[in-house]
Formats: structure tokens, sequence, C-alpha cells
């Protein structure tokens, strides 16, 4: 009795094992509802006529065995002589959880505005961090580089890339994380830059903690424009966190220099603007008197907003606050706000 009961159980273990996978690095919960943004090598009218394609997608179902669905939206990168309507279609795949392995081709296109009789292409790659990437139908020549991004911003950000708003630092990488004092340099010389359709130049900064950071680049760059200045004569703190009272400034101050072609940072107080009939917010006491003006009109124009219907966050300023990364914002977000200054640009009163 005892024999057979243990071959029942045994029984019962490999049954178990054999019809519940078991996960690894990954789980449906962690890559079902997911989104991502990025480009791709497409084709137009043959295989050898290569484009640059935008794309935003977002994997709605992952089951057990690691089955995906999902939808997508493509256009074209603009400037290559094709079509640049969007194309909507939905897609399915597999992901390994082990692995990272991915998978995904479409399966019909939803809406289609193009004049184009597109390639539902299949894109085979790997997920290594907070980024996918690999080949589209094992082409060498044409490859694929998609960042993970929250459901909220997925459309704006696909269009702040298409505005060409997005630095190449950022390209493919976690949106949803906070961004930092280099990486919001970068997102302001960034607009800047698609504003004046002009690049600017470099000419170093006093700031030692800069060299050899993958935005000093950019950072002088804001340095040079007066858009942004150091936490210190010599120090700039490029992987601090922003505080949403420098992110307002700092965009304020690039909108500025686009105005103004002879504003800087040491005439400032010249140059007015417009923040009548914004009511303070709760913790106005709290915000720098260097930035209220700047948050203001940022609230005003709807380019930025507080956290909630009463309060605005500038800063951390208690210990609980520092602790829980009070006042901060995501990379989403800031560029977000970069694509609301862009297509405000013209409209923006400043004195």
């Amino acid at each position: 009795m005892k024999k057979r009961l243990l071959s029942l159980v045994m029984l019962l273990v490999l049954l178990c094992t054999m019809v519940v996978p078991a996960f690894g690095a990954y789980s449906p919960g962690s890559i079902a509802g997911t989104s991502w943004y990025g480009q791709y090598t497409g084709w137009h009218s043959s295989e050898s006529n290569l484009v640059q394609r935008y794309m935003n997608m977002t994997i709605k179902t992952c089951d057990a065995y690691g089955n995906i669905t999902g939808e997508a939206k493509v256009t074209t990168v603009a400037g290559q002589g094709v079509d640049m309507n969007w194309v909507n279609y939905q897609f399915k795949g597999t992901f390994d959880f082990y692995t990272g392995a991915f998978t995904m081709q479409g399966t019909k296109i939803t809406s289609q505005s193009s004049n184009v009789n597109w390639n539902l292409a299949k894109f085979q790659g790997s997920l290594q961090g907070d980024n996918i990437s690999g080949l589209v139908d094992g082409n060498s020549k044409r490859v694929f580089s998609f960042g993970l991004v929250s459901e909220w911003a997925k459309d704006e950000i696909t269009d702040a890339d298409f505005y060409g708003l997005i630095p190449e630092t950022l390209q493919g990488k976690d949106l949803s994380k906070p961004v930092t004092r280099a990486e919001f340099s970068a997102i302001a010389v960034q607009l800047y830059e698609t504003l004046t359709n002009q690049e600017t130049y470099a000419y170093g900064s006093p700031f030692y903690d800069i060299y050899g950071h993958i935005d000093q680049k950019s950072i002088e760059k804001a340095y040079a424009l007066n858009i942004t200045v150091g936490v210190s004569d010599t120090e700039f703190a490029p992987d601090s966190k922003i505080t949403r009272e420098q992110l307002a400034t700092m965009l304020c101050r690039a909108i500025k220099k686009y105005k103004f072609e002879d504003w800087t940072y040491a005439t400032d107080d010249q140059y007015y603007l417009d923040t009548t009939g914004v009511k303070k917010f709760a913790d106005d006491a709290d915000i720098s008197d260097y930035a209220k003006p700047s948050v203001y009109f940022m609230t005003k124009m709807g380019i930025i907003k507080g956290i909630d219907a009463t309060h605005f966050a500038p800063k951390a300023v208690t210990a609980e606050q520092i602790a829980r990364e009070y006042a901060t914002a995501t990379r989403e977000q800031a560029l977000v706000m970069s694509l609301r200054v862009y297509n405000l640009a013209e409209f923006l009163q400043t004195h």
C-alpha cells in the first residue's frame, strides 16, 4: 500500500512538472502590460531600399508558456523621401522567461493611413536589462532597439522621438526611471537645437566631476548656452536626480535662449515671464526664489503640473521626502515636458 501510494505521489509530481512551466528571471506578470518605444530598420518598396522607422508597442498578454500578444504603432523617420503616415497593427510572438529571447510578428493591420503596402516584419532578439534589441526578418542590416516606457507616455514619447527630441544617450533606455541632472541637460540641449535647427558647440566647463561622463558634451553645451549651472563653482553632480524646480528652471532658460539670442544667465532678471492669474501652491514656501517664476510660468502654460491639485513638490525638504525620492521626475516625464515646450514654442509669452 505504501509503495503504491509513493508511486502515485511521484506520478502527480511528474505530471505537475510536465504541465506547469517554471519561470526564470522573468515571469508573465513582468512582461504583460509593458510598453516599449524605439526604432528599427525597415524596407520601402524592396529589400535593398532600407529606411528607419519609429515604433511603439505594448505587450498586452503573456501566458505561462511565454506566448505574447499586443499592438504596435509605426511610422517612417522623416527626411527619407517616403511615406510618413502611421500604421497600427496587432502582433503575436514568444518570450523565454530564462534567456529573455524575444520574437514578434504582426498578424493584422488594424488601421492604415499609409500609401504603401506595409510588410509585417518579424522581430527576433532578446531582453537585456531595460532594452529589447535584435534583428528584423533575420537580416543583419536590419536592426531594432526598443526601450521600456510607461503605457501613459508611449504615444508622446513616440512623438518626441519623431521630432528628434530624445538624446542619443537615452535612446533604448528605460524611460520610466528617474532623470538625472546630466540627462536633463542633454534633453534641454536637444530641445534647443531642435527648435533652432542648428547644432551648438561645447567649450568646456569648470566642472571636474563630468569628465568622461556619457553626457559630458551635453552638459558643456548646456553650460555654454547658460541653460544650466553647477551645484557649486566646480561641481555639477551629473548623476544626482534633478528636482522638479530645477527642471522647470532649465526648461525656461532653454525657452528664453531660443526666444532671445542675447539672453544670458547674468541678464536673466531682465526677462519677464507672465505668471499672472496662477494660484500659488500650498508648498510655495518650499520653492526656491530663483525657481518661482519658472515654476508658475510652466504651470500656467500647462507644461508642468503639480503632483496634486495644491502641491508642486519643488524639492525634498525633509528626511522622509529625501528617503522616498520626493520631488523627482522620470525620464519620460521630462521628455513629455520637452515635447510640450516644442509644440507651444511659438506661443510662449516672454518679455
